[in-house]
């Protein structure tokens, strides 16, 4: 060091003053990914409570009402959601309706010559696969019954 610049000496005072400043000074508060997450999933989990004490009140007042109309008429109870219990045998002119003409009085019948007789009976029809759709109809009518693999006949 050239002999003009001289550093002067700390004093053991001035350092303590230093470093009580440095140390007493407060730090900035730095958000962390991890606390943001943590108070996301906080708020996501009070919302989800809040929505199933909707959802319980909502039930409640549903079961209140189903009992109101059970108590006021039987047959006006409401019904599940689909299709009433018991299938129906077809609209007239629907291919449940041709099946059931041309197995009328016959016995056992294959779904091939079910096809092939609902298609004479006059069933009009562009689909490539009517044997399968007659197949599937088949299963759905309840007045018929499946008596082996392919083989259909009425009750």
């Amino acid at each position: 060091m050239p002999k003009g610049k001289r550093r002067k000496k700390l004093t053991a005072k001035k350092g303590v003053r230093r470093m009580k400043r440095r140390v007493g000074r407060p730090r900035k508060a730095v958000a962390s990914p991890l606390g943001r997450a943590v108070s996301v999933v906080n708020e996501l989990d009070s919302y989800r409570s809040d929505l199933i004490a909707q959802r319980d009140a909502i039930d409640e007042q549903l079961a209140a009402v189903d009992n109101a109309l059970r108590a006021m008429d039987s047959s006006a109870a409401p019904r599940g959601p689909g299709r009433r219990p018991g299938r129906q045998p077809g609209r007239a002119g629907s291919l449940k309706s041709y099946i059931g003409k041309v197995m009328g009085g016959r016995g056992i019948m294959a779904v091939k010559d079910i096809t092939s007789a609902v298609v004479k009976a006059g069933y009009k029809s562009r689909n490539k696969t009517l044997a399968k759709s007659v197949g599937i109809a088949l299963t759905e009518m309840p007045n018929v019954t499946k008596i082996g693999r392919g083989q259909f006949r009425l009750r």
